[in-house]
Formats: structure tokens, sequence, C-alpha cells
């Protein structure tokens, strides 16, 4: 049974297999209502420093968020990570949205190793709401290691707040860590991948009368650091998509595996402008993929990821961004086209010069991971209580991806110098 993530971005980034340990439970009665997981795999990606966007007063959305809604911050385009709000004490943090996993954890206050500096830290005596079972936690990584423990207070998130919420606290983090421009992991996906068993957010702000239904859907962005992204919670809110919401029931990732693991679904080809690419999957019928928001980039087999790009001719300086042909993905029977304005990646390097680069990356797995380079393109939905996933067109005043990337190049703010993190 496949239990891994992948945080993938452009390089530089550090990617390292983590392991959680098993752990003791106590007594307490919120303790006994978690079980003791098995273990999970997990990739985690730290980038290094870039340079701070900001481009305020944008008219495209509206800026202050409402009830249910969680505004995103956009790094470059490969990361997209929110605030949320822990203990009696309303700390605020930010963390990666990741519909890949399903954990909370932040650095705890008495972490002091490199890999903590520069980040906010949670102190457990200071909520009165706050309490231990004794669960210890202990990931290592390839590159680094992860040390703390498992710990149950308030959460909001969105402003709804959930009650013994499950979340992890890092009291010793590697120095691997120290240039990732987030606190922690905010986890969306099912409990069935989550470390300890550690009941997810949705799951129990529905339990607790919060929400009706585990429903949330993503708006990623297209102009990095313009406050305009959002994950909102409950049903799809028309003010970001038009036309019709198509639905793809979830489907099992590998044989054996439970349909509510990942947000898993079939898709039947994949195609550059009316090009049909030859997958490695298409044996079986259908290939499989996980719709993953904790995901930079497009993953699949490495012969499909090199037909792809050999099909593409991309210039390093992004001279030729526009001419390069759409990506189209076929779900179900419906066509779903990713311009190249969204699928291919501008960043801007130290020197202050524009570089483009596929969003896309070879994968050592025969299942796709559809990242925010496809998620981008669109209005995305996920639906935990009916185990499924909808892509809808973004809504019209969103605007072409082209003016958004004119928006995003050209503003004055944007010219600054680099900000180390």
């Amino acid at each position: 049974m496949m239990k891994k993530i992948l945080f993938a971005a452009i390089p530089p980034i550090l990617l390292s297999q983590a392991i959680a340990a098993e752990v003791d439970v106590s007594k307490k009665s919120i303790c006994h209502q978690q079980a003791v997981s098995a273990g999970k795999r997990a990739y985690i990606q730290v980038l290094e420093p870039t340079m701070e966007q900001r481009l305020q007063n944008s008219i495209l959305i509206k800026q202050t968020p409402e009830e249910g809604e969680v505004t995103l911050t956009d790094k470059q385009n490969t990361q997209y990570y929110g605030t949320f709000i822990m203990g009696a004490q309303k700390q605020p943090f930010t963390g990666i949205l990741d519909t890949g996993s399903s954990n909370i954890w932040t650095p705890e206050n008495n972490c002091s190793t490199p890999g903590c500096q520069g980040k906010e830290k949670f102190n457990p005596n200071l909520s009165s709401s706050f309490l231990t079972c004794g669960q210890e936690l202990s990931i290592q990584y390839g590159t680094g290691s992860i040390q703390g423990y498992v710990g149950y207070d308030t959460v909001t998130f969105g402003d709804i707040t959930v009650t013994n919420q499950g979340i992890g606290l890092a009291s010793q983090l590697s120095d691997d860590f120290q240039n990732s421009p987030f606190d922690g992991i905010f986890g969306l996906a099912y409990k069935s991948i989550a470390s300890d068993q550690v009941t997810p957010w949705m799951d129990n702000a529905v339990a607790q009368g919060l929400i009706p239904k585990a429903i949330f859907s993503f708006y990623l962005s297209n102009t990095p650091a313009n406050g305009t992204g959002r994950l909102i919670i409950g049903e799809p809110d028309p003010d970001y998509y038009q036309g019709e919401i198509t639905w793809h029931s979830l489907q099992t990732l590998e044989t054996g595996d439970p349909v509510d693991y990942y947000y898993n679904i079939a898709f039947d080809s994949i195609a550059v402008n009316n090009d049909s690419i030859p997958l490695t999957c298409q044996h079986q019928g259908h290939c499989r993929a996980i719709v993953d928001s904790g995901t930079s980039l497009i993953v699949g087999p490495a012969n499909d990821i090199a037909s792809i790009q050999n099909a593409l001719n991309i210039n390093p300086d992004c001279s030729n961004l526009h001419e390069q042909p759409n990506l189209v993905f076929t779900i179900g029977g419906t066509r779903y086209t990713v311009p190249p304005e969204f699928y291919v990646v501008k960043q801007v390097d130290w020197w202050g010069q524009e570089q483009c680069t596929a969003g896309l990356a070879p994968g050592n797995q025969d299942f796709w991971i559809f990242g925010d380079a496809f998620m981008r393109g669109f209005y995305v939905v996920f639906d935990k209580t009916d185990s499924r996933v909808a892509f809808a067109r973004l809504a019209e005043r969103l605007g072409d991806p082209r003016e958004l990337r004119k928006l995003f190049t050209s503003h004055p703010m944007l010219t600054s110098g680099l900000t180390k993190q």
C-alpha cells in the first residue's frame, strides 16, 4: 500500500523520506480516541530563500476574507500557505495547506535548533486549553529530522474554532528547515494516512457541528504575493468560478487501497494541444492521479514527463512563454485545458532576471500528482464527505492568465531588492 506524499518544487530543493515513530498513548479520555498508527511515509521540501514580492491594492477579487475563507500567500507560484490560530492565547501560524497529508504541526517554544529560527513557536504553558497525552513524535529525514510530541488544543481556521484538535509540536528541527518560508503544515487529507491516527481538523469540525459537511475549495492565484488566493470552507463560492462544476469520484490508487486515502482520481489522457501523449499507465485502462495542493508541480512517471517536455520548447529567459502549447487533461471524458501561463513556473533569480521552466517533474511511481501547476488553472473543490473532487472554470473577472502575468511582472513594487527570509 502506497503511503507517501511529495512536496515538489523547482530546484534547489531537498527531498527526504520520513517515517513517523510509533508512540505510547496515555489513559486520558481524549487520548483513547486516537489509535496508534503503524507509521507514515512522507516527502518534505525545503526551499532556498527567494525574493519577497508584494503586490497591494489588487482589484482582482475581494481583499478581506469572509468567515470560512483563508487568505493564501503565493510564494512564486510554487508554495501556497495560509494562517491558522492555535491555543487559548490565539497564536497565529503559517502552514502549507496540504491535501496530500493529514496532520497539523508547528515548532514548540523550547525548540532552539537552527531549523526553528525565524519561525513562530507554540507555547503550551500559555494555553489553558492545552492537553498532552504523552505521544512522542520522531520523524527522521534523509537530510534532517524532527523530534517532538503530539498535543491537543483549540485550532481556528477560517474563523472556525475546533476544540481538542490533535497537533504535532516539534521540539527539534534540523538545519534543513531554516529556509522554509512557513512555520508548519496544515493537513487536509483523510485520517487513514494521519500519523498516530490523529483526527484531521475538517473531520472534527463536522463532528463538533461547526460545518455540515467536510467540503473546501481552492483558488490558487497566478500573481505571487498579492494575497488574493483563497481556501474556502463550505459550499463552492460563485465569486471564484463560472459555469458548471464537474465532479469526479475518488478512486483507489493501488490495489487494496481505500478510496478515502488521498484525493485520488482516474483520468483518461494528456495531450499537448491536440497531440496525445502515450502514457505508461494506460495499459490499465485509466491512469491515476492525486490532486495535491502541497505539491508544486505536475509529477508523473519519468518517461511520460520526458515525452511532454520534448513537445515543449521553453526559453529559460521566458521570451517565448506565450508561444508554448496548452496541456489538455481529459478526466472522465471532460477536457481540462491548462495554458502555459499556468503550468510554466516563472521565478526571479538573485540578479532580478526572470527564469521560466515547465512545472513538470519525473517521479518514481506509476501514478501522477496534479499539483499547483495544474490546480492553478481551475477552481478546485474537495468533498471529503462524499469522496469526490471537482473542477470549474475560473471566474471571468480573475482575468486572462496572460494579463495576470503582465500585472505581476510589470508592477513597480515587484522590482525592489531581494529579502532573505
